[in-house]
């Protein structure tokens, strides 16, 4: 029984060969080929332009989150401060490149920091850019919302 279906197996497999080289024909393997190689060509020019777009002095946004912990911890806001917000071009930038979300971190970071300086209005302004941005999944951007709420109050009443 094992022998038959053995048989059975390499005849259904050699049949299956002779169809796809009458449907192939000769010459088309090369087409297939060359139409896999452009897709992946053109697949590999579409994540260069993602990553390009997301990249700061050389060196995509993600690259950076160490460092923008480091300056934190040394309070060194104002060079953190300056980092974001490159670092937020480069989110946005690579977001409306790739079609998807903003990493919302970065908008995160900013907003922490306006706040330990009492720079609420600025805070508003960083989480009012995040508001305008397609978004990326995860609970992030209703935390964001909420502290937007907080900032616009708190930005208020430094206005008095």
């Amino acid at each position: 029984m094992a022998e038959e279906q053995r048989v059975k197996a390499a005849r259904e497999e050699g049949e299956m060969a002779a169809w796809l080289r009458r449907i192939l024909k000769p010459g088309t393997e090369a087409a297939y080929i060359s139409a896999d190689s452009r897709t992946l060509a053109e697949l590999e020019a579409e994540q260069s332009r993602i990553a390009e777009a997301g990249s700061v002095d050389g060196a995509h946004y993600t690259s950076y989150v160490e460092r923008i912990k480091e300056l934190k911890r040394e309070k060194l806001h104002s060079e953190a401060i300056e980092l974001l917000l490159k670092l937020t071009d480069a989110v946005e930038a690579e977001a409306a490149e790739a079609g998807w979300g903003v990493a919302p971190w970065y908008y995160e970071q900013l907003a922490i920091i306006y706040r330990k300086e009492k720079r609420y209005a600025d805070e508003v302004a960083i989480l009012e850019r995040y508001e305008a941005q397609p978004k990326a999944p995860g609970s992030l951007p209703g935390i964001l919302s909420q502290r937007l709420a907080k900032a616009r109050t708190l930005a208020a009443s430094d206005a008095k």
